[in-house]
């Protein structure tokens, strides 16, 4: 089944990389329907924990009040965490209801004990956060979240209205990524002014445990770990409003000795994502990451290396995991996303026994060389989330310019549902120079395509996007539906099936300069 583009339809696909951000206007608060995922198994994650009674120092006796959303508990609960940390650490629990906050600092030693049915509320104005984040900890070592209890980040309070009045559930009739990334951009609350940052901020910290614990709502990256060590994430949920756009499930950044289990990520960003970039504060490489037995709902990249990626990030182990969209349309843009755009070394990649449903691209592997250290600083990074257009003081474009590699990769056993576009495998051409990805292996890989018709997009050549934001989507309809390769090397291939739409006018697999 195939479908041939009309005059009109031509013109439109001039306006591809035309960004539907809406950039202006006042927050928006109202929610749609599906905003929130309507599969949420939170008896297979949470469960009930026994409020600690030694070494506890409750909030509500250093004056906090639940259920009033017009007090500010920061102070009452900042105090609390004092007291805890002046004789040596303990538990800091919130019991009691629901209680507004601006940003709570943990310190040493601490854990926060949150309990079931009580939480702590982001206040609405936005203003006056700290670093910023709602619970933040900076150098430190053993700490804690947990208890069974919720930490509410407000964020679709911190958004513009979509383009859309309402969310797409729907799949659409053709399979055509031109229309698909649109669709996707309309549904997207762009940030407004107000928005205060990030639910969870960890950094240069070590000894980090976050279990049995609700993260809802949050207004923008909603885990975040940097230049720390020794991390044991299992039982988190985190549910988003999935159209809160650059709402991230879990980031880390220069931090190595990860574990990360059990754990159910709906959001409207990338699920889990690895980064290691200069203007992020990084300088170090980082390693030795585990994830298992993850389930990631997203309107994103459900497993992402990249792209923010500047030093380098190696063995990493990845299985047993779901990948996947419920309810909206369209789906995940990628199950599995790594990628060097940026110039670091991205090596020594595990990962098996996965399965995917309704993630348009199963497996995306791509270098290229954007070299966004040399225009943006951590400000002006920042700045881009509100639509800003701000040029930093990036190091010099020499540093990292065309130092990026992808090598080492293996995939086996996977198994993905309702794929729209193929398998993609690119390094790039640029300066007269090729760099390519090496030595990856993909084993046991079934693929199966939505039933839908084709668009046709007849391409004198494919454009090699080397210096632009890297994703799967960036190449559009591709002329293969079960592999796309350019600029690789050793690349090994065993038992690869894909059923694709019935009647597809493509080519299975096609590899340009593969050698």
């Amino acid at each position: 089944m195939k479908k041939k583009r009309t005059p009109k339809d031509k013109l439109k696909t001039m306006l591809f990389g035309k960004d539907l951000r809406i950039t202006e206007g006042d927050a928006f608060k109202e929610e749609y329907e599906f905003d929130y995922t309507s599969y949420l198994p939170l008896e297979e994650y949470i469960h009930s924990q026994e409020v600690p009674k030694e070494d506890a120092y409750f909030i509500t006796d250093f004056g906090a009040v639940p259920n009033d959303k017009s007090i500010d508990n920061s102070e009452s609960i900042n105090k609390c965490i004092d007291e805890c940390a002046k004789n040596g650490g303990g538990y800091v629990v919130v019991s009691g209801g629901d209680f507004t906050t601006k940003t709570v600092e943990l310190k040493s030693n601490i854990v926060l004990f949150v309990e079931e049915k009580s939480s702590l509320v982001a206040e609405e104005s936005g203003e006056g956060y700290a670093h910023p984040a709602l619970i933040y900890a900076g150098g430190c070592e053993n700490i804690c979240i947990t208890g069974g209890g919720t930490i509410n980040g407000m964020g679709h309070l911190f958004g513009r209205k979509p383009l859309y009045d309402k969310n797409v559930t729907n799949p659409a009739p053709v399979i055509d990524v031109i229309e698909m990334r649109r669709v996707s951009r309309a549904q997207l609350r762009f940030a407004h002014p107000s928005k205060y940052g990030r639910l969870v901020l960890f950094e240069d910290s070590k000894n980090i445990r976050v279990e049995n614990i609700i993260f809802y709502d949050s207004a923008y990256w909603t885990l975040k770990i940097s230049r720390s060590e020794n991390v044991s994430i299992e039982n988190l949920v985190i549910n988003n409003n999935r159209h809160v756009a650059n709402t991230d499930g879990i980031d880390m950044l220069q931090t190595s000795n990860v574990e990360i289990k059990h754990c159910f990520i709906s959001c409207a960003d990338d699920g889990i994502c690895l980064k290691n970039a200069v203007w992020e504060g990084c300088s170090e490489e980082m390693k030795n990451i585990r994830i298992s037995d993850c389930e990631v709902i997203t309107r994103a990249n459900a497993f992402k290396i990249g792209t923010e990626t500047t030093h380098n990030i190696r063995d990493v182990y990845v299985e047993n995991c779901y990948f996947y969209m419920t309810d909206l349309y369209p789906g995940c843009v990628s199950g599995i996303s790594i990628e060097s755009a940026d110039g670091a070394e991205v090596s020594n990649i595990y990962i098996k026994d996965i399965e995917m449903k309704r993630c348009t691209c199963p497996i995306f592997i791509r270098l290229c060389n954007r070299n966004r250290a040399a225009e943006v600083d951590e400000n002006s990074a920042s700045a881009i989330e509100f639509g800003k257009k701000v040029k930093g003081n990036g190091v010099d474009k020499s540093t990292f310019d065309m130092k990026g590699s992808v090598h080492d990769i293996e995939i086996k056993n996977v198994h993905a549902e309702d794929v729209e576009i193929p398998v993609i495998i690119a390094g790039y051409k640029q300066k007269k120079r090729i760099k390519r990805v090496k030595n990856v292996s993909l084993k046991n890989i079934t693929l199966e395509y939505r039933n839908a018709v084709e668009i046709i997009d007849k391409r004198l050549f494919i454009p090699e996007y080397a210096d632009v934001y890297p994703e799967c989507w960036r190449f559009r309809n591709l002329p293969a539906y079960a592999l796309w390769a350019r600029h690789a090397e050793n690349l090994k291939i065993e038992n690869f099936l894909c059923f694709p739409v019935p009647g597809t006018h493509r080519k299975e697999k096609i590899f340009i300069d593969v050698i």
